[in-house]
């Protein structure tokens, strides 16, 4: 089981919402504590309140392991080159991750467009990785 970055945040904010609340508490109980208190509920009912939307869990697949022990290399291919007219395009074939990866080593800041088109759900019976995941 992953686990939920997002709710031990949540947590751990409402802990250090606590301590601060503990602290006035503990304070001579001036119109500053007072509004200062009143800025703690609303944050408590702001980091209490549900959200939505995407949440990606933290974990490590087998490329990650991958990347770590080794390093990808490009290479070029000679004979597929396009006179760009005198700017420089060039095509990354392989793992996605791989290739990301390997971009922000080797290109970091000095990329403006990166297009990446997966064959996702193609029915195709050798296709290597299982496009049909649900989990």
């Amino acid at each position: 089981m992953s686990t939920n970055l997002s709710k031990l945040r949540r947590d751990e904010l409402l802990g250090k919402i606590e301590q601060i609340r503990a602290f006035l508490n503990q304070s001579l109980y001036d119109e500053n504590a007072r509004r200062l208190a009143g800025y703690l509920n609303e944050l408590a009912a702001e980091v209490k309140g549900k959200k939505y939307g995407l949440v990606f869990e933290e974990h490590r697949e087998k490329i990650d392991d991958t990347l770590a022990a080794s390093v990808p290399v490009l290479t070029e291919e000679a004979d597929l080159f396009v006179d760009g007219g005198g700017e420089v395009h060039f095509l990354l074939e392989g793992d996605n991750l791989a290739s990301l990866c390997l971009l922000e080593k080797t290109h970091k800041g000095k990329v403006d467009v990166i297009y990446i088109d997966p064959p996702y759900n193609t029915g195709n019976k050798d296709f290597i990785y299982n496009d049909d995941f649900v989990e």
